[in-house]
């Protein structure tokens, strides 16, 4: 009885010292990741990135357009106002399930007056019907300024939670720029996957300390609609396009960024124009003669590849991404210190095969070349980027929807994000959509609707929607591609266009 009480002793003994070791182990992670925020803050106040304009620029909430009524027909208790610097709006149903959804508008230009959306109408009679609550804020500061869309945000999240009692889950949802937000807030801490067990409680104690230190919001789950999914990609397209058509057209750049005349009647522009249109400038957007069928081509390519609906897309989009980026600079207005356009050692195509024809080498000779500013984007440890890049980190279910036709915020976008989780060997927590619409995020109420029913469900059930294999390059140039997912025809314009969908086969 001795032997084995002090053998009973001993394990007690040991085992309390391994709960200790554990705990020591614990505290010495943590005091790491301390030590990393504090190495990381004395690194950023002596290795400060360049000023931007947009550090200096002031904006200022419209409090006029606050107010909002509840949707008629629903009981919900409606708020409005400010909170650091940005205004928001609060909708929570009576019958509140206690579940949250963040709403992210897109790019709302360059003014100084900031404003806030509600979702739009399906999606929002849809939330108020199921019991969700919404808030939506118009951001801290305008411009492409993704960094205040994720930090306002996910200060109004906080700020729900004071007002009404924390949600049991929060989901976020965003069109556009409010993609991009989207797509970022989810791959901050403590949004990361974590093993279940003693490790992973390790794993989770660890991320939502980060989590706080970083400003960053737990989210069960996200919806992007036409979203900016591809980050600064984006401004690389719009980089390409513009000098893609001055290939094309033997018009090269004297500088960049390209002069102030760019645009003036003995500028780049109206030449370009009138060499890639029949007609001339005053032809365009006609048919194109066969230098602009070139820069079709090439567009095609660099916008996600051959699908159905390209050929009325550029048609439809020309101008406007003529007029609105053949002369930027690469610094996003500003938002960057610097040019992050760069195009040097970038070989393209002008067809599905990979080999460099003649044409392709005399396109690449012509094509103007920028090298982009280092620095201009820095990443910062528990820091966003001013425009945070997004590396497909995911660790919750998303359902990213985007139209086939869209070439302001191109499909291509998708096509990245869906590369980078892939990646990341992440590919079971997203979904890709593919939508028939040449409208930047003209989607029907039907769409919006079921991405976000579908998004939800999964996260309820575990149980995958369906999507699209926008990375099967012959499945894309199907003349079918986007039926799938395509309802309510009478309500998005441009679908015609495409042409009808195959009948359903009966049941």
């Amino acid at each position: 009885m001795v032997v084995q009480g002090r053998v009973a002793s001993s394990l007690g003994k040991m085992s309390r010292s391994v709960s200790l070791l554990r705990q020591r182990i614990l505290q010495a992670v943590l005091l790491l990741s301390v030590g990393l925020i504090s190495t990381s803050a004395w690194a950023y106040h002596w290795n400060q990135p360049a000023a931007a304009p947009q550090d200096d620029r002031v904006f200022v909430v419209d409090e006029a357009q606050l107010p909002f009524e509840a949707l008629p027909g629903t009981n919900a208790n409606v708020s409005w106002g400010t909170h650091k610097a940005a205004g928001y709006r609060i909708e929570v149903p009576e019958s509140w399930n206690g579940e949250l959804i963040m709403y992210a508008h897109g790019f709302r230009g360059t003014g100084e007056a900031l404003t806030v959306d509600s979702p739009p109408l399906p999606m929002r009679a849809w939330m108020l019907s199921q019991g969700y609550a919404w808030a939506a804020s118009s951001y801290s500061k305008n411009y492409y300024d993704v960094r205040s869309g994720v930090q306002s945000t996910n200060d109004l999240a906080r700020l729900f939670a004071r007002l009404h009692g924390k949600p049991s889950r929060t989901f976020i949802t965003g069109f556009s720029m409010g993609g991009h937000v989207t797509g970022a807030a989810i791959e901050q801490f403590p949004n990361i996957a974590c093993r279940e067990g003693r490790r992973g409680r390790s794993c989770r104690r660890i991320a939502s300390l980060l989590g706080k230190l970083s400003g960053g919001i737990q989210y069960s789950g996200a919806a992007p609609f036409c979203g900016v999914m591809g980050d600064l990609e984006l401004f690389d397209y719009f980089g390409d396009f513009a000098r893609g058509a001055e290939a094309s057209a033997g018009v090269s750049l004297p500088q960049f960024p390209p002069p102030a005349n760019y645009y003036a009647p003995d500028g780049v522009f109206p030449t370009v124009l009138g060499t890639l249109f029949q007609g001339g400038f005053a032809g365009f957007p006609n048919a194109p003669t066969a230098q602009g069928e070139q820069h079709k081509a090439f567009t095609r390519l660099i916008s996600g590849g051959d699908r159905p609906g390209f050929d009325s897309a550029y048609s439809f989009w020309a101008s406007f991404l003529y007029f609105g980026f053949g002369a930027s600079g690469g610094d996003v207005d500003g938002v960057l210190s610097g040019n992050a356009y760069g195009n040097v050692g970038k070989v393209y195509q002008l067809d599905n095969n990979r080999a460099v024809s003649d044409e392709e080498r005399a396109f690449n000779q012509a094509m103007f070349r920028v090298r982009a500013d280092r620095g201009v984007n820095r990443k910062r440890f528990l820091q966003l980027q001013r425009v945070p890049e997004i590396h497909g980190r995911l660790a919750i279910p998303v359902v990213s929807t985007h139209t086939l036709g869209d070439l302001f915020v191109p499909f291509s976008m998708e096509q990245i994000y869906a590369k980078e989780v892939r990646s990341k060997r992440r590919s079971k927590y997203l979904v890709s959509r593919a939508t028939r619409a040449i409208g930047h995020c003209e989607f029907s109420g039907g769409e919006l609707v079921s991405s976000l029913a579908d998004m939800i469900h999964w996260a309820d059930t575990g149980q995958r929607p369906g999507g699209d294999d926008i990375l099967d390059a012959a499945a894309m140039a199907r003349p079918d591609t986007g039926c799938a997912f395509s309802v309510d025809d009478s309500q998005v314009q441009s679908r015609l266009a495409f042409g009808a969908c195959p009948a359903a086969a009966p049941e």
